[in-house]
């Protein structure tokens, strides 16, 4: 959503997507083991069937529909972390229905090749069905290797990688690095209500960046 606003424009998605997929295998094998293989085959699924349907949203709308879809994805995702939806109690992540899973799979993926942001929606409800934080974080960081990697391909295809895309995305590449093992650092010394807090203002921010950006071209 950052580089929609910065950039101002549908190359961003591919810088998002390039970045992304980046920082997801530098950190996806320190969190390994604590995948839920159960759940990431049931996203990964979906997500086959998403990406097709994300590529036709991306070809067929502007830049300002596009801010808005981030929008509302970055809000609802900072309302799932704040705890505004109601969380499953009992066992955690327990007795999730195979079809939802699919589904939500195919939304992620579909947001992944038009959004560049796979991540909001499976993450919403592994924290809605109570799954422990390690397992979300590592389940969908597993997620986004495959989940980019297609995005990326079709978006190679369908409709072609920008210039301005491959050259934002090179440009960007060791501040990315540099970000991925700062944050290392910080995990040791951020307890999870204070991360929660923090995320939660961050998600905020930006979707109100991207509302008032969008308000701003059009009034």
């Amino acid at each position: 959503p950052i580089l929609l606003f910065v950039l101002n424009d549908a190359s961003a998605i591919q810088v998002s997507i390039t970045q992304s997929l980046v920082i997801a295998l530098l950190l996806a094998p320190s969190v390994f083991r604590y995948i839920d293989r159960s759940v990431l085959k049931l996203l990964v699924y979906g997500t086959c069937a998403g990406i097709p349907l994300g590529i036709l949203v991306f070809i067929r709308v502007d830049i300002s529909t596009l801010k808005l879809l981030a929008g509302i994805s970055v809000a609802f995702m900072a309302l799932t972390t704040a705890g505004v939806f109601e969380r499953q109690t009992g066992r955690s992540g327990q007795g999730f229905h195979r079809g939802t899973a699919l589904g939500i799979g195919t939304v992620s993926g579909a947001m992944s090749s038009s959004l560049g942001m796979p991540g909001p929606v499976p993450a919403a409800w592994m924290i809605t069905r109570a799954f422990p934080k390690a397992v979300v974080r590592a389940t969908i960081l597993m997620l986004f290797v495959p989940s980019y990697t297609a995005a990326l391909i079709f978006q190679a295809f369908t409709p072609g990688l920008s210039y301005d895309g491959l050259s934002w995305s090179l440009q960007l590449l060791p501040a990315t690095v540099l970000g991925v093992f700062s944050g290392k650092l910080l995990e040791t010394r951020i307890d999870e209500d204070m991360f929660k807090r923090i995320i939660t203002l961050v998600l905020v921010g930006t979707s109100l960046i991207l509302f008032a950006d969008l308000i701003n071209k059009h009034f």
